[in-house]
């Protein structure tokens, strides 16, 4: 395996991905759980992270925002459609059986996740001031 390179900036990086699948703040970019993924396997083989704690790790951060009904359902389903990645990973990683068991506990988990609809986003302000509502100050204004 080569020099472990020191783990912080590149452990940063990756905690930083797993915000932004997490918030979903860049939903129309599926790459990003692809990179997020990538990011975790450089970690588990050049880092001295250990390659379960990312797997668990990654696991919980999918199909946790899969869970998410204020993200978007387009994002949830992506990060639901991933989740076997890192199930498998662990899978592989399991030596005993109380590892096997905690796997299958997740596997029971992503197999029973049922997405439930997204919250309907809130209808934006009216862009006519006419058909706006009137405001406490407006009130005080125009009795």
């Amino acid at each position: 395996m080569g020099t472990v390179l020191h783990e912080s900036p590149y452990l940063e990086h990756w905690r930083a991905l797993s915000l932004r699948i997490r918030c979903a703040l860049d939903p129309d970019e599926p790459r990003l759980i692809e990179h997020y993924l990538a990011e975790g396997r450089y970690l588990a083989r050049f880092t001295a992270t250990p390659k379960s704690l990312i797997c668990e790790s990654t696991f919980r951060l999918l199909i946790d925002t899969a869970s998410d009904t204020a993200l978007p359902w387009h994002w949830r389903c992506l990060c639901l459609d991933q989740a076997w990645r890192p199930l498998r990973d662990m899978q592989s990683l399991a030596e005993s059986a109380a590892q096997q068991q905690r796997v299958q506990a997740f596997a029971r988990r992503l197999a029973n996740c049922a997405l439930l609809p997204s919250m309907p986003l809130a209808e934006p302000a009216p862009s006519n001031p006419q058909n706006a509502l009137p405001t406490a100050s407006d009130r005080r204004r125009h009795p």
